[in-house]
């Protein structure tokens, strides 16, 4: 029998306003305001699983360092111009490097 997933990382922080500069870093700039955008589509929805992948998608560009920023930033620009969902690279990263870390995260 598998392992339950752990938890999500909590659905309730919503997305700080874009700080990126959209003349000095047009691509996090505007990968960012996709996200924002994503986030008020799907919170006006009410689907808290969706709400928790879009902001998994901003905060990465905002944490990560600036190698890991591009790469994500150039993921979320190919599903814009593909017109792709995404919400599944959001699972993707859940899915695949948060829950990775849930086991060795714990509360202080």
């Amino acid at each position: 029998m598998a392992a339950p997933n752990p938890p999500l990382p909590p659905r309730n922080q919503p997305l700080p306003p874009n700080t990126f500069q959209s003349v000095n870093e047009p691509a996090l700039h505007d990968a960012y305001e996709y996200c924002l955008d994503n986030e008020s589509q799907i919170e006006a929805g009410g689907d808290t699983t969706a709400l928790a992948h879009a902001r998994c998608l901003g905060y990465l560009l905002r944490e990560l360092p600036t190698d890991g920023q591009t790469v994500v930033a150039n993921e979320i620009l190919e599903c814009v111009s593909q017109d792709s969902d995404m919400n599944e690279l959001g699972k993707f990263y859940v899915d695949h490097l948060i829950r990775l870390c849930m086991p060795f995260i714990t509360s202080t």
